[in-house]
């Protein structure tokens, strides 16, 4: 009973484990869950954020509290008397004491600001990681799709290839057909099952691919939605909107301009150190001392505490004058920074521009491209059928129907292909339009 009650959880558990279908935006979004590049983006943006807390708390004053102990042996100065004296005293010291920037040339202002669009610049970068890893799955995701589709057609095509040769045998013997033409079916027929065995190998390295990229454990089980998007009728979109939408919005686009916009303030706050600093500062501080052979020389601990403070405030200004070149090589340095960040913005708008184009001519092509697929395939169905039939009533040679055979193998190829590759390119149109690929929480 034992052993029956294992194999009826075993069984159980296989089929919850086989049952397990998700779509591509499941996958997608495990993959950005589970993504160590997104993993390594939320840590650089909690390191942001708290950059940007430390650079607000710059402004606030600095608070420090001391204390210290001594022993003087031997000749030495008096606390009371301010004289020399060989009595052995012991003493301590309290103090209190606070400082802030009033003015350091913006530098500190500047260096608010720029942690702050640091942090903005964070969340973009997050969304670009998040981004980044959607589309390779997406992509590892349609070939899987594809490789699943051609092992599929390569098994019918085997077994149709199979059929022919019991006929091609069966008119053989009939005299109908000769030897030279059964081998020619047969290899057909070994042909069709080499291909099948290339394709469930192809679909094998995507599986491995899929959960690679998806970032899960290569024995974990599941299956994907064979469906595709339907491919609409009219397959062309608005480029110019597209394009507007994504030159403002899309992620790349709003990093590269943060990212100037910082180096703008890094620049500022670099040049400031041409600027004096003024630094407000106060304190208070007290002592108490004691002498170990006559403890009534002195005053009490607490009247010496209240005795001996004092307090003080003080209003200092230093001016830069010469620093070995230091500050003048940092405005270069952040000036040429910020060079960069102009530059690179603008490959990234060119980019952008370029993937938008593409991406939106790309969808219209293979959206076109796969109606005429679907009119190839039955055109090149229907032509196989009939040299099929006539094969069977020996007809036509063996030749004849391989050749259709393979052209209706190529055609159903192609459309398969090219629905996939329009499915990928609708997908970037959607999200360059700011439909995004995976829907998460705000960090």
């Amino acid at each position: 009973m034992k052993r029956i009650f294992m194999t009826i959880i075993a069984v159980c558990l296989s089929l919850s484990v086989a049952a397990q279908v998700m779509t591509m935006d499941e996958c997608m979004a495990y993959a950005v869950e589970h993504s160590l590049s997104v993993g390594k983006q939320r840590n650089a943006l909690d390191n942001a954020k708290m950059s940007y807390k430390e650079s607000v708390a710059s402004l606030f004053p600095s608070v420090s509290a001391g204390v210290s102990a001594s022993t003087n042996f031997g000749r030495s100065i008096d606390p009371e008397t301010n004289s020399y004296t060989t009595i052995s005293t012991f003493g301590n010291s309290y103090s209190l004491s606070a400082s802030m920037p009033l003015f350091a040339g913006l530098r500190y202002v500047n260096s608010i600001r720029a942690a702050k669009v640091a942090r903005e610049r964070g969340h973009s970068d997050l969304q670009i990681a998040r981004d980044r890893v959607a589309m390779e799955v997406m992509r590892v995701y349609s070939d899987v799709l594809y490789y699943k589709g051609t092992v599929k057609i390569a098994e019918e095509h085997l077994s149709a290839s199979r059929e022919t040769l019991r006929q091609a045998n069966k008119l053989c013997e009939l005299g109908r057909k000769s030897a030279a033409e059964v081998a020619e079916v047969a290899a057909q027929e070994a042909n069709y099952d080499y291909l099948l065995a290339e394709q469930q190998n192809n679909l094998a390295m995507a599986w491995i691919k899929l959960r690679e990229v998806m970032n899960c454990p290569q024995d974990l089980e599941f299956d994907i939605v064979e469906t595709t998007s339907p491919v609409a009728g009219n397959t062309s979109v608005s480029v110019e909107n597209v394009l507007e939408y994504a030159l403002s919005n899309n992620a790349q686009m709003v990093s590269s301009t943060l990212a100037v916009k910082e180096y703008k303030y890094h620049y500022a706050r670099a040049k400031g150190a041409w600027f004096p600093t003024i630094s407000l500062s106060a304190g208070i501080s007290t002592n108490y001392y004691t002498n170990f052979e006559n403890r009534t020389v002195y005053p009490s601990f607490s009247s010496q505490l209240r005795n001996n403070m004092g307090e003080y405030i003080g209003l200092s200004m230093s001016i830069p004058i010469f620093s070995n070149l230091s500050r003048k090589s940092a405005v270069r340095s952040s000036r040429n920074a910020l060079r960069n960040a102009e530059l690179e913005m603008a490959a990234t708008r060119n980019a952008v521009e370029s993937e938008v184009v593409q991406a939106c001519r790309q969808m219209d092509g293979y959206g076109k491209q796969y109606f005429m697929a679907v009119n190839k395939v039955e055109a090149s169905r229907l032509a196989y059928n009939g040299i099929a039939a006539k094969f069977s009533n020996g007809l036509v040679t063996a030749i004849e129907l391989q050749t259709a055979a393979t052209a209706l193998l190529q055609a159903e190829s192609d459309c398969l292909r090219t629905e996939l590759q329009y499915m990928i390119e609708k997908r970037m149109v959607d999200y360059y339009s700011g439909i995004p690929f995976v829907t998460t929480e705000n960090e």
